[in-house]
């Protein structure tokens, strides 16, 4: 009996560990609202959070996305891109496999997109980024919505592991490379 109880008990450890390392990241835990100030600038003060799990419709992506912003913005509903602002995404597959078949997918995607008249995508500029995983984009563009109103918007779409991810920077004005550059950096960091 004891050595039942005990093997119960191995077992169970045992599937509480493989049950931890099958827990996807988070988005918002792999960047805190200080972390996305101090990368930004502020104030902020709205988060968007976004969670989906995973099923066959989805390809069994668990996606999970967390944005801060400016206090009031709201980037479902906007017509404008935020004066300042960050956004992670993450996509944990079921395989690094799935992962990379994404982020190849999701980069051909964008960069065909960029081809396009009219398309927000038309300016941006696609340079490799190393140290991020085992693939890493800077996709980098300005957008004006109106006359002499211009916003820079960088992305970091990276592949690490069964997780692709991207990091959105926002800010009215001036060129955010390095700031989304720098926020990617940490969020790989803290990544399995």
């Amino acid at each position: 009996m004891k050595r039942l109880i005990a093997l119960v008990l191995l077992v169970c450890a045992i599937g509480s560990v493989w049950a931890a390392e099958q827990t996807p990241p988070m988005a918002c835990a792999v960047l805190s609202e200080q972390e996305a100030l101090a990368l930004v600038g502020g104030p902020l003060g709205e988060i968007f959070r976004h969670v989906e799990t995973p099923h066959a419709q989805n390809g069994y992506d668990y996606a999970s996305i967390c944005g801060f912003f400016p206090k009031g913005y709201d980037i479902q509903k906007a017509d404008r891109p935020p004066e300042r602002g960050i956004e992670v995404a993450l996509h944990s597959l079921r395989t690094k496999a799935d992962a990379k078949a994404y982020y190849d997918n999701s980069l051909a995607a964008r960069q065909e997109m960029a081809k396009l008249p009219g398309s927000p995508f038309v300016n941006a500029r696609y340079t490799a980024v190393g140290g991020l995983g085992e693939a890493a984009v800077l996709e980098s563009r300005s957008l004006e919505p109106e006359p002499k109103v211009t916003y820079s918007v960088a992305a970091v779409i990276f592949l690490k592991g069964s997780v692709m991810g991207q990091v959105t920077t926002w800010k009215k004005g001036t060129p955010d490379d390095t700031i989304a550059s720098a926020a990617a950096k940490q969020v790989t960091a803290k990544l399995p």
